[in-house]
């Protein structure tokens, strides 16, 4: 089952960006009885998250990182770029996915109780066993 529902940030109210997602989230809760789990918006709405949670004082120590293998939260230091994936909000995790076609300041909200992510594509011809990921880790 999939539902989903589009929401908008008010002009001259990317400050609030949080608390817009935040009474995104309660009204889809309210109106479809389920959490959603799945943010969608375009590069720029993310690249505006991640701007101002990088410069304003109140968003960054909200921030945090949470190990994949030993489920701690560490915090950003202060010179670290965030850069967003998800977001959280009492007992609800969204993940952030990129939708181009949604206009800036858009976001959709999304419960999809079977969500298929884009697994990586080998190329043609190369056999999985034999491919190696290239790159520059950071």
């Amino acid at each position: 089952m999939k539902i989903e529902k589009i929401y908008s940030i008010g002009e001259d109210k990317w400050e609030e960006w949080g608390k817009t997602i935040a009474d995104a989230i309660n009204d889809f809760y309210r109106n479809y009885a389920f959490q959603p789990n799945i943010l969608e918006a375009n590069k720029h709405t993310f690249s505006q998250f991640d701007f101002l949670s990088n410069v304003n004082p109140k968003d960054r120590e909200r921030v945090a990182n949470v190990d994949d293998v030993t489920g701690k939260t560490k915090l950003p230091d202060k010179e670290e770029n965030i850069l967003l994936n998800g977001y959280n909000y009492c007992d609800t995790e969204i993940e952030f996915a990129v939708d181009n076609l949604l206009s800036d300041k858009e976001f959709r909200l999304i419960y999809d109780d079977e969500p298929e992510w884009d697994e990586p594509e080998l190329p043609v011809g190369c056999p999985e066993n034999e491919f190696e990921p290239s790159g520059v880790l950071v």
